[in-house]
């Protein structure tokens, strides 16, 4: 995980990767309010398995979360955080997306799922429209106003 809050006209999202043999396997992001404790660890407990192996920078929150979770590791950034290389290019990747197309965005969490979808099943080209078609069917109606909020 990693990204600072700059200043307050920018809205702040938590990324995670899954990172495999070949690259990165899956993202995940959330839109959060402050860079607390509290949301970081909420944001790891619903996104990332216990057993997992959580690699982040030494910034300060994520030292404090340390103490608590012997799962995450504090790797402190050398080189202007090329160790973190990865991480950084799928935040470029989404950033250059996001502006590319859309270029001024109200919903950004809608955004990310969007991205993360889209993501996450960039290697199952030949099913992806049926998945999404599956999907769509089989999900309970959601009304108009639940959508947009």
């Amino acid at each position: 995980m990693c990204g600072r809050p700059q200043n307050g006209s920018k809205k702040l999202v938590i990324i995670g990767i899954k990172k495999g043999k070949k690259g990165v396997k899956r993202m995940f992001a959330k839109v959060i309010d402050k860079a607390t404790k509290k949301n970081i660890k909420e944001f790891i407990d619903e996104k990332i398995s216990d057993e997992a192996t959580i690699k982040t920078d030494g910034w300060s929150t994520y030292r404090s979360l340390a103490k608590e979770m012997t799962n995450l590791t504090i790797e402190n950034s050398t080189k202007k955080g090329k160790n973190f290389g990865v991480m950084h290019r799928v935040i470029m990747n989404f950033k250059a997306w996001l502006q590319g197309i859309h270029r001024h965005v109200e919903h950004l969490q809608s955004y990310l799922h969007e991205y993360a979808y889209r993501y996450n099943r960039h290697r199952m080209k030949e099913g992806i429209f049926d998945n999404l078609l599956e999907k769509m069917v089989s999900h309970a109606l959601v009304p108009y106003k639940l959508l947009i909020n």
